[in-house]
């Protein structure tokens, strides 16, 4: 381990809406494909940035917590490094990131109660951090609070954006769970722009205190089913807060069903397939059209954060509507025939 070991994270794509932006009649849509990272999510280049700032101590094992894309990306990135790696995962992380983790050896314990519950959240934060004073074993979590350093690697993310675009004006629309990420695209634009924080109806720490005007995160039962935003109480939503208001931005929240939509809309009308945690911004973004709050002539630009790849049970939902038959040879003319006109 003497030296970084990147896998090609970064300098991800930024695409043009083509149906969506139609649809909505919009001036101008972009996504940003964080679904191109090794691992499919942007967490790849928090990791890469925090194991490299490790590696002086060549840790030999390392814990972490993960909703999924997190450990996914610990995961693969520690197995490059041969370090071996402990990852407690909230209890309804989807099965394709633990497939993800398992594959390149972490190894795996789901807490009940873990990412949706506050208490046991937080009780299982400190009883790791007593492991890591105690056994000075490196504790990985995506958030400044923990891992400052590998927080500023997601901060390339914002930059990129103002490299991409050319520093032309955009709103940007961001998922909030914890609020790191929200945080590091603020840093990274240097509050250039706009940043609107989305967050699920059924977890909103973020929101909650924009709307109410005060400075308190209240720790809250959470109820929403898109794991990778199911983060209930302070981590980083102190440091997204204040973000959200120095940029500007406002902060929205989305139910579930408008989560699944737009994970829906970007499969059929884009071709991208995001993970729903992926497809939040961009449910932000159809919210304040709906409302009537954004300006149509004004340029959006939609993170999206990870792969569907990631999550089976809602890629398996995406895909019942379509078709898949089985014929024999002889009926197959007049099915193409059948198909091709209609």
């Amino acid at each position: 381990m003497s030296s970084p070991a990147s896998l090609g994270e970064g300098r991800t794509p930024l695409v043009p809406s083509r149906g969506i932006c139609s649809r909505l009649g919009l001036a101008e849509l972009h996504f940003k494909l964080e679904t191109v990272n090794p691992t499919g999510s942007y967490k790849d280049r928090f990791i890469a940035a925090e194991l490299a700032h490790l590696a002086p101590r060549a840790p030999q094992a390392i814990m972490a917590t993960s909703s999924g894309n997190t450990g996914s990306a610990l995961a693969a990135y520690a197995a490059r490094y041969a370090i071996r790696c402990l990852i407690l995962v909230n209890e309804h992380a989807p099965e394709g990131k633990l497939l993800q983790m398992r594959a390149h050896g972490a190894r795996l314990v789901r807490v009940r109660g873990f990412g949706s519950s506050p208490e046991v959240t937080q009780q299982v934060f400190d009883l790791l951090r007593r492991f890591q004073a105690e056994a000075g074993l490196p504790f990985v979590v995506s958030a400044y609070r923990y891992c400052p350093v590998g927080m500023q690697g997601v901060e390339d993310l914002g930059r990129e954006l103002v490299e991409q675009t050319r520093g032309a004006p955009a709103h940007v629309f961001v998922p909030v769970g914890g609020g790191g990420l929200y945080t590091a695209v603020c840093r990274g634009l240097r509050r250039r722009w706009p940043v609107h924080a989305v967050q699920p109806e059924g977890c909103s720490t973020v929101v909650a205190a924009w709307r109410r005007g005060d400075d308190a995160i209240v720790p809250v039962t959470s109820t929403t089913r898109i794991s990778g935003l199911s983060v209930p109480f302070d981590i980083d939503a102190s440091l997204a807060l204040a973000e959200l208001r120095a940029t500007g931005g406002t902060g929205i929240t989305v139910t579930d069903g408008e989560i699944y939509a737009a994970q829906r809309m970007l499969a059929e009308l884009e071709g991208i397939l995001a993970e729903p945690a992926g497809a939040a911004a961009l449910a932000g973004l159809l919210k304040l059209v709906e409302q009537g709050i954004f300006d149509r002539g004004d340029r959006a630009i939609c993170l999206v954060t990870g792969s569907g790849f990631k999550d089976p049970e809602s890629l398996a939902g995406l895909a019942a509507a379509g078709e898949e038959l089985m014929v024999s040879l002889g009926e197959l003319p007049e099915l193409i025939r059948e198909r091709i006109r209609s």
